[in-house]
């Protein structure tokens, strides 16, 4: 939404297309330009399953191919389109085909189909992939969330001129005038929050492991925020409740929310499997990083959030599967209890 109005402020006509949970369509006038707002109603998909997945991304992708087409009727236009939901891109690079006066930017969020075969999934797929990649190859302009999605679009063969690494922001603001949400534990403990989606590219085991040993073994102070969904996000609970361990899981709250609670933790959670980096990038870095407060990263040092949080001692940056190094940095954030900070400038 914050690039589509910016686009507008400059003088151009914008049409913003995406799914909700009601259709509709809304016209402002920004500036100079004019940005239109266009809801398509979508339930959303069974995350679970592969296969329904499959078919709702199909279904949602041809309602939102007409209206890219109905958009795109009268001359020229400008496409930019993510990869979300999956094959969408796809979809829009074969339709430009036939429709080659229009200018495509792709902007790379997660990969597909490689995030499905990193999580041992879609494998009858692999015989497509070369035309996958060609098809990406085709787009005018690639823009990549990071220096390791730049990396995986080279291996598949994209020329590195046409890619542009372009970072999100952060989705929230803070400031001092900021109240923090409710802390669920006590001020002498530390609360490590794990804000967002917990899906299949987060791994959780070799954090759970440390901090099953922190508890029972260590100095039992840091404890496990959930503010979270995603197919993992229950299996991580269980594994805390089997073992006897602190967890107060909450709903994903509002995106207007969102700061009050990041800054309510004393610390962040960010987790990703060793086979997809470059594959998916966990944007949620940004506004942890914003927030101000330490983060904990268990994943993969070709990603870049391993970059991101370097040069700053506050933050720990551990390869999945390093139990131990996960445990001695829950015993530096159990350092820090009693040191609840207050919200950024």
């Amino acid at each position: 939404m914050a690039r589509a109005e910016n686009f507008a402020r400059s003088g151009r006509s914008v049409l913003l297309i995406g799914l909700g949970e009601t259709s509709s369509e809304e016209t402002r006038t920004i500036g100079p330009g004019k940005l239109t707002v266009q809801r398509l109603a979508a339930s959303p998909p069974d995350k679970a399953s592969f296969a329904k997945r499959v078919v709702w991304a199909l279904r949602q992708n041809i309602a939102l191919m007409a209206a890219v087409a109905r958009g795109a009727r009268q001359g020229s236009s400008e496409i930019r389109v993510t990869g979300s939901p999956p094959f969408l891109s796809y979809q829009v690079l074969i339709w430009r085909m036939l429709n080659p006066r229009h200018q495509i930017s792709y902007r790379v969020t997660d990969f597909y189909p490689e995030t499905a075969f990193a999580a041992g999934r879609a494998n009858a797929l692999k015989p497509v992939t070369p035309f996958v990649h060609a098809l990406r190859r085709s787009a005018d302009r690639i823009e990549a969330l990071s220096e390791c999605q730049r990396r995986r679009l080279i291996e598949s063969g994209v020329p590195n001129d046409r890619i542009a690494v372009v970072r999100d922001a952060s989705p929230v603001a803070f400031g001092t005038e900021l109240t923090p949400a409710l802390r669920p534990f006590r001020p002498d403990e530390v609360a490590l929050l794990y804000s967002g989606n917990l899906g299949v590219a987060h791994d959780w085991r070799t954090f759970a492991e440390a901090y099953r040993r922190h508890v029972h073994e260590g100095a039992n102070r840091v404890r496990l925020w959930l503010n979270a969904g995603g197919v993992n996000a229950p299996a991580l609970h269980s594994y805390c409740e089997h073992h006897d361990l602190p967890v107060h899981a909450s709903a994903p709250v509002p995106l207007d929310a969102l700061a009050s609670v990041l800054i309510a933790a004393d610390a962040h959670l960010i987790l990703l499997g060793d086979p997809f980096w470059g594959y998916v990038f966990p944007s949620k870095s940004y506004a942890c990083l914003d927030s101000g407060r330490p983060c904990l990263f268990v994943g993969p040092a070709e990603s870049d959030v391993h970059a991101l949080l370097g040069g700053d001692n506050r933050h720990d940056s551990i390869r999945q599967g390093d139990v131990e190094g996960a445990l001695k940095a829950l015993d530096r954030l159990a350092a820090r209890a009693g040191t609840h900070q207050s919200a950024p400038t």
